[in-house]
C-alpha cells in the first residue's frame, strides 16, 4: 500500500473527505478518531511487540481496531496530515496532572500550523483529552461544548495544556517548541511500555470519547459519563471485563489474556484485607 493509499483508507474509514481541508475537517478528524479508535494500553500490559512503523500502526489501529496509546495514535495522524501536505511537527510533552514534578517526556503530540495559526493536535490522551485541536494561543479559553481548554505559558517559557476541571483549570501536560525527532520518540515509547514505574505498565487503561459520551475503564472500574451523569460499573469477574471490552470498546481479547488482566489489575481491588 502506498503512502497516499494508506492515508486515503484511513480517511475513508472515518468517513472524511479531503476537500475542503479547513478547520471543520481538522475538528472532524480529531473527534472521529478518538470516538472510533480506542485509547488503550492492552499491548503494553500483555507484553506484546509495539512497532511504530506506519504499516504496523495502520494495521493495528485502523484495520484490526486494536487501538493504542499516544506514540501510536499521534504518529498515525501526524503521518496522514503530512501526506495531505500540511505543516506539522512532532513535539514531546511531560504529563504532570497539575503537579510540580520532574517527569520524562512520555507524551507525543503534533504541532500543526494551519492558515498561519498554530494548533495542538492530540488524539492520544484518553478520556480527558480534547475532542478538537487546541489553538496555541496563550490564555484563550476554548470551549469545545463538553470541555473547555486553554494554553498557558510558565516562567520557564514552557506551555501548559489545560482543561477546566472541578471549578478551575488543570494542567494535563507541559511542552515546549524544541525540535524533536522520531528517535526521541523511541526513548519515550520505550519508557512508557517497558519501565517498571511507568503508568501504562502498572494499570489497565481503555477509553473512547464522543461528544458528551465518555467510556473509560481503569483497572477495576468502568465509567460511562454521558450528558454530565456518571455511571460506574465495578468489574468483579472476567465475564464482566470481557463484556466491557467487547461491547463498549469493540476489543476482542481471548480468555487467557482476560484471565491474566483480571488477576493482575482487578482481582486485588476486591480482595478482603489481610
Amino acid at each position: 500500500m502506498t503512502r497516499s493509499q494508506l492515508s486515503q483508507n484511513y480517511l475513508t474509514d472515518l468517513g472524511l473527505q479531503t476537500a475542503p481541508i479547513d478547520t471543520d475537517f481538522l475538528k472532524n478528524l480529531q473527534s472521529k478518531h478518538i470516538a472510533q479508535y480506542s485509547f488503550n494500553n492492552l499491548a503494553v500490559v500483555l507484553g506484546e511487540d509495539m512497532p511504530l512503523d506506519i504499516p504496523s500502526l495502520f494495521t493495528k489501529i485502523v484495520e484490526k481496531r486494536h487501538g493504542g496509546y499516544c506514540f501510536e495514535h499521534n504518529k498515525l495522524v501526524f503521518y496522514v496530515l503530512a501526506d495531505l501536505q500540511m505543516d506539522v511537527r512532532l513535539l514531546l510533552a511531560k504529563v504532570v496532572h497539575n503537579q510540580d514534578i520532574d517527569v520524562p517526556r512520555t507524551h507525543r503530540i503534533t504541532l500543526l500550523n494551519f492558515q498561519g495559526e498554530d494548533y495542538i493536535v492530540d488524539v492520544g490522551f484518553g478520556h480527558i483529552g480534547a475532542r478538537y485541536p487546541v489553538k496555541l494561543e496563550v490564555g484563550t479559553e476554548q470551549d469545545q461544548g463538553d470541555n473547555c481548554y486553554r494554553i498557558i505559558e510558565n516562567s520557564q517559557g514552557e506551555y501548559g495544556y489545560q482543561v477546566f476541571k472541578d471549578g478551575d483549570y488543570f494542567t494535563l501536560y507541559i511542552f515546549d517548541l524544541n525540535q524533536y525527532t522520531e528517535a526521541d520518540c523511541l526513548l519515550g515509547h520505550f519508557y512508557s511500555h517497558r519501565h517498571p514505574d511507568a503508568v501504562f505498565v502498572n494499570n489497565l487503561v481503555v477509553c473512547r470519547k464522543s461528544f458528551n459520551d465518555i467510556r473509560s475503564l481503569r483497572n477495576a472500574h468502568f465509567h460511562r459519563i454521558k450528558n454530565g451523569e456518571t455511571q460506574i460499573t465495578d468489574i468483579t469477574s472476567t465475564q464482566i471485563l470481557q463484556r466491557m471490552l467487547t461491547q463498549e470498546f469493540d476489543l476482542d481479547v481471548n480468555i487467557a489474556n482476560l484471565t491474566f488482566l483480571f488477576s493482575k489489575f482487578i482481582a486485588k481491588s476486591f480482595s478482603p484485607p489481610s
